[in-house]
């Protein structure tokens, strides 16, 4: 089971980790917080680079993050990078999801979408 990190230390962003694994379990409480930042006037940063497996209800989520984020004018963006587990970087490329939500390869690209 994986864990959920919110860091606020950078201003005017929100980054939300996912460590490990991640499934329905943890799908709630992701949607939860990423709903609660949408509107709060930071960008959002979902940060997968310690996530070792998402299934498909935590990509639900981020396809529906993505969608409120437009919506609301507030900056999303993912960070898979080399770091990030190799099941989850191979579902990423093999689905297509890599060309449809806003994925960049590091944390500091996106911040600086971020602000």
């Amino acid at each position: 089971m994986g864990t959920v990190v919110l860091d606020t230390s950078e201003p005017g962003v929100a980054i939300v980790s996912l460590e490990g694994e991640h499934e329905l379990y943890s799908a709630t409480k992701l949607q939860r917080r990423l709903h609660e930042l949408i509107g709060k006037d930071v960008g959002i940063v979902v940060d997968l680079s310690s996530a070792t497996f998402l299934d498909l209800t935590i990509v639900s989520v981020l396809l529906q993050t993505r969608d409120e984020a437009r919506a609301a004018g507030t900056p999303f963006s993912i960070v898979i990078d080399e770091a990030t587990g190799e099941s989850v970087r191979r579902m990423f490329e093999v689905t297509g999801l890599s060309s449809i939500l806003p994925i960049v390869g590091s944390r500091a690209a996106a911040l600086s979408r971020a602000g």
